[in-house]
């Protein structure tokens, strides 16, 4: 054998039990001499196509292979148990055997876990991702919280206020006689109804917040908004209402229809008005606005939309996601809003320009059925939404 040749030929009768006592000498003495051949292309191309044959047939060892090398391990074990004179370590047959065995083992079994890492990727089963429901949290004046998902019925009561909790929508029945101020909130995955002290009804959508007063004694009838909300305000003349929106821009209203979208990972605060008049005020700039119309805010300032889509600024409250050209990005903003996921996008993966409107009662998979129609491919795992290449 040529010095430093690797002996495949023999290493793969060791494999299939098949290598004699002459040769098992010459192999083990090589890999002795060679310590760097477990990290050899050779090796492991071996190793691979043995561990490969170890699950078909036939079997990787040939019929009989096993018990010849126990028979000889055991014959080289009785040889020494007799032995008198004591030979080099390496001159002593059946620590030969032995030896190589584990110099083999040490090289085959983390070969043996590297290749099953690679046949056997262990893939968590997909979880069913259900679509939001009415999930909400009230915070009091004194810091306490409820959780209106599990508590029902009359929930505060007051000397002249009553607040009442059923079927995802809160009620103000009545005033406090001194003001104190409470925050309804919903988590991703979750919207909220509430009637408020004035008779104002305000939808939030997922992830959004409304801070009120128990009594409108002021002159204005003013809130704070975060997020997503959809008002009906109830007419007043005498006491305007009033939306601060995150401290970012102010709604003005008498009596009217509106959405406000305010996300802070949207690019514009959208301000869109359904009925009455109310007027946008940003920095020193503002806007009156008429049924159908819509007032964005974005980098650039206070602008005028004089033809937004209706429907689709409200279809959230109406129970659908519509879109109109809208990138994947922004279709899946708003999904995982409403799903409570995380998205990911892994290098390559695919934009698409979608419009459409998908249903906010399907679960997460079938939501992205249409969208998968059109090319784009996914996997859920835990939580995440991983969009693919």
């Amino acid at each position: 054998m040529e010095p430093n040749k690797f002996p495949a030929d023999l290493l793969q009768k060791y494999l299939d039990g098949t290598l004699t006592g002459p040769e098992s000498e010459v192999l083990f003495a090589w890999l002795k001499e060679n310590p760097a051949a477990a990290d050899s292309e050779a090796m492991e191309s071996m190793l691979q196509a043995s561990y490969d044959a170890s699950f078909a047939e036939p079997a990787a060892l040939l019929p009989g292979a096993t018990q010849r090398i126990l028979d000889r391990l055991m014959v080289s074990v009785a040889a020494e148990d007799t032995a008198v004179v004591p030979l080099p370590l390496w001159r002593r047959t059946w620590v030969r055997y032995a030896a190589a065995a584990v110099l083999v083992a040490a090289i085959a079994i983390p070969a043996a876990r590297m290749l099953t890492s690679r046949k056997k990727t262990v893939v968590p089963p997909p979880v069913a991702i259900t679509s939001g429901t009415n999930r909400a949290v009230l915070k009091l004046a004194n810091g306490k919280e409820i959780m209106l998902d599990s508590t029902h019925g009359s929930i505060v009561q007051e000397p002249g206020l009553t607040v009442r909790n059923d079927s995802g929508r809160l009620n103000y029945q009545g005033a406090t006689a001194a003001m104190e101020y409470h925050t309804l909130t919903t988590p991703r995955g979750g919207q909220y109804r509430i009637t408020l002290p004035d008779g104002t009804a305000v939808w939030l959508n997922a992830a959004s917040s409304i801070t009120y007063p128990t009594a409108f004694t002021e002159k204005v009838r003013a809130v704070i908004i975060t997020g997503e909300a959809y008002f009906e305000v109830a007419a007043n003349a005498r006491q305007p209402f009033r939306v601060d929106v995150d401290g970012k821009a102010s709604v003005e209203v008498l009596g009217t229809q509106f959405n406000v979208n305010a996300y802070t990972d949207e690019n514009s605060i959208r301000t869109t008005l359904v009925d009455g008049s109310v007027r946008v005020h940003h920095r020193q700039a503002s806007v009156v606005l008429k049924p159908g119309q819509q007032a964005a805010i974005a980098a650039n300032g206070l602008q005028l939309v004089e033809h937004p889509d209706m429907e689709m600024a409200v279809a959230w409250k109406n129970g659908s996601f519509q879109f109109d050209h809208a990138h994947l990005k922004e279709v899946l903003r708003q999904m995982a809003r409403w799903y409570d996921v995380t998205v990911v996008y892994e290098p390559g993966s695919a934009d698409i320009v979608f419009s459409g409107e998908i249903k906010r009662d399907l679960d997460l998979t079938q939501a992205l059925t249409v969208l998968q129609s059109m090319g784009v491919r996914f996997r859920i795992e835990g939580k995440q939404l991983i969009v693919m290449p």
